[in-house]
C-alpha cells in the first residue's frame, strides 16, 4: 500500500509509520515467521528513511512488546494456559506489565 501512496507522500512531505515488534530482534519459539516479517519491516523502514529523507519524508517504526489486547479472548487456548504464558511474559518485561493499546497510539501520534 505504501508504495502506491508514495507519490502523494513525497508531494506532501508526509510521514510513514510502520508497526514492527520487539520480536524483530528477540526471537521466541514458534514465532519465526512473525519475527522474520517484523525484522523485514525494520530493514524496510531504515532503507526508506535514508532514501526518502532527501524528499522531506520522515520514516519511522514502532516496535512494541507485549500489548494487552482482546487477542487472548480469541485464541483457542485454554484460559489457564493463557494465564501461565502471560505471567511468564510479564517476568521478562522491565515494568512487569503488558503495554496498552493507548500507549502505542500515543507514540504513533507523537511520530
Amino acid at each position: 500500500m505504501t508504495i502506491n501512496c508514495l507519490p502523494l507522500i513525497i508531494k506532501s512531505k508526509g510521514n510513514i509509520l510502520n508497526i514492527s515488534s520487539v520480536c524483530s530482534t528477540n526471537c521466541h519459539p514458534k514465532m519465526s515467521m512473525y519475527s522474520g516479517s517484523k525484522a523485514a519491516i525494520n530493514n524496510f523502514t531504515k532503507c526508506w528513511a535514508k532514501d526518502l529523507s532527501k524528499d522531506g519524508v520522515r520514516v519511522n517504526a514502532i516496535a512494541p512488546g507485549a500489548i494487552e489486547t482482546s487477542i487472548w479472548n480469541k485464541a483457542k487456548i485454554p484460559s489457564d494456559q493463557v494465564d501461565k504464558y502471560k505471567e511468564h511474559v510479564k517476568k521478562l518485561i522491565p515494568l512487569g506489565r503488558f503495554g496498552t493499546p493507548e500507549e502505542v497510539a500515543n507514540v504513533a501520534l507523537f511520530l
